[in-house]
């Protein structure tokens, strides 16, 4: 059997890979990523599903229903980089640290 006409897919077992198989594989490039700083001012829905990690018919639901700041020029559906990561981070979890030290400083107020 040829090993190079062998379709390697999401549930090939890493055992069953040749070396050479592996190392083609290694050398694929990895997903790019879109750094901050290229990303423009003012961007639409494509970019901001791949910003997001949203589908576009996500970002349309979300634009629908206005649970996501965006503005509107001719039918186009725009948003503004600022606004856009002030929403996408707006609803930070605290951590563990944080919660215990304002539960202390929670009880230390009771005390008073």
């Amino acid at each position: 059997m040829d090993n190079e006409n062998v379709r390697i897919t999401d549930d090939t077992p890493l055992s069953f890979l040749t070396v050479g198989q592996f190392k083609r594989l290694m050398s694929y490039p990895a997903k790019k990523e879109i750094p901050k700083q290229e990303i423009p001012e003012v961007f639409g829905t494509k970019l901001a599903a791949k910003i997001s990690g949203y589908s576009v018919a996500t970002i349309y639901s979300k634009t629908s229903k206005k649970e996501i700041p965006f503005f509107k020029r001719d039918n186009l559906v725009l948003f503004r980089k600022d606004l856009f990561f002030d929403w996408l981070t707006e609803n930070r979890v605290e951590t563990s640290y944080e919660y215990s030290k304002r539960m202390d400083q929670h009880l230390v107020d009771r005390k008073r």
